[in-house]
């Protein structure tokens, strides 16, 4: 029979916060006919978590930032992102090996900060599942089953830890910061004078130039530094910083991570998506960008998934958009 053939191999189990539930990212395997979780075959030389990152990126065009595994609550050391099992799993003929072999899978554990952000070309066709369609899938029973108990792990995983006393002195920062903010912005249009515009800019100005040295210091002040409402604040400054699109970006990138961890609200996460999308002459995801339509109405900027808009919306907990636009009108009017 000859000596058994074992092909390294890893096995990427990747989650994303939709609004404040967690979904897993699988693919459809043309060759198996099911679903499965991205992963692959290593490369030469490669280290399991780069095959499992590499792998993520090709068949789903996604970037997962990997997770270590969880430790006791309380453990007082950080920990990185490892492997959290190997498991031995047999293998039938395929294109690389012409009799069965031994697959020695390396199994890690992820999250995908943007899920509507996909970087180049998909390989295949890519689902995000909720813990209920585990069972309704045809997924791998091994799979299934490690896949529904990562489900009940997720949000401990995930967690910030230590977790900060709350800065106070921050807080009262950023709350003081976004009441200038809106003092400018809530002027009615009619009484908005030169004089105030200049302001306006001198704020988000001094309020973006001051946010960026804080997250240099500091990284993004999440609820659990700040508090729900300084998060808040924090957010609201980012999502006024147009004139700093870079900056812009590096604080949707930190405020989704921020989201991932519970630390931010979903919603404040999906507001700059599609801010930071229009900005950049993209679709925005969740229609909460608004222009004026031909006949001065308002109307969403271009969105990208028109049929999936309001079940997007209602997942993260906003009113339907008709209801948004009225609101905002009103409130402009």
């Amino acid at each position: 029979m000859g000596d058994l053939v074992v092909h390294e191999t890893a096995s990427c189990y990747a989650f994303a916060r939709f609004g404040r539930q967690w979904r897993l990212c699988v693919i459809e395997h043309p060759r198996l006919e099911g679903e499965l979780v991205p992963g692959g075959h290593a490369e030469a030389g490669e280290d399991p978590l780069a095959t499992a990152v590499r792998e993520m990126s090709e068949e789903t065009g996604h970037r997962v930032r990997l997770l270590p595994p969880p430790l006791p609550e309380g453990y007082p050391h950080p920990a990185t992102a490892s492997v959290w099992h190997v498991v031995s799993m047999p293998a039938a003929a395929d294109s690389r090996c012409d009799r069965r072999h031994e697959h020695r899978d390396h199994i890690v554990v992820g999250v995908v900060d943007r899920p509507f952000a996909v970087h180049g070309t998909p390989e295949h066709t890519v689902h995000w599942v909720e813990r209920s369609a585990l069972d309704r899938i045809n997924l791998p029973e091994d799979t299934r089953e490690l896949a529904g108990e990562l489900f009940e792990t997720i949000d401990r995983v995930v967690a910030v830890r230590p977790r900060p006393a709350v800065d106070e002195a921050l807080a009262a920062e950023l709350l003081r910061r976004q009441q200038e903010d809106q003092a400018v912005r809530l002027v009615p249009a009619a009484e908005r004078t030169p004089k105030l515009m200049e302001r306006w800019q001198a704020i988000d100005e001094e309020n973006t130039a001051w946010l960026r040295e804080l997250i240099a210091e500091r990284g993004w002040p999440g609820e659990a530094l700040v508090g729900r409402q300084a998060a808040g604040a924090a957010w609201l400054i980012a999502q006024h910083a147009d004139r700093q699109p870079e900056f812009q970006q590096e604080c949707l990138e930190l405020l989704s991570a921020a989201v991932t961890a519970g630390d931010a609200d979903p919603q404040h996460g999906a507001l700059l998506e599609d801010r930071v999308r229009i900005a950049q002459g993209q679709e925005q995801v969740f229609g909460t960008q608004l222009t004026q339509g031909a006949d001065g109405a308002l109307v969403p900027y271009p969105v990208a998934n028109p049929d999936e808009v309001e079940a997007l919306r209602a997942a993260w907990g906003f009113e339907p958009l008709e209801s948004y636009i009225e609101q905002v009108a009103a409130s402009v009017g």
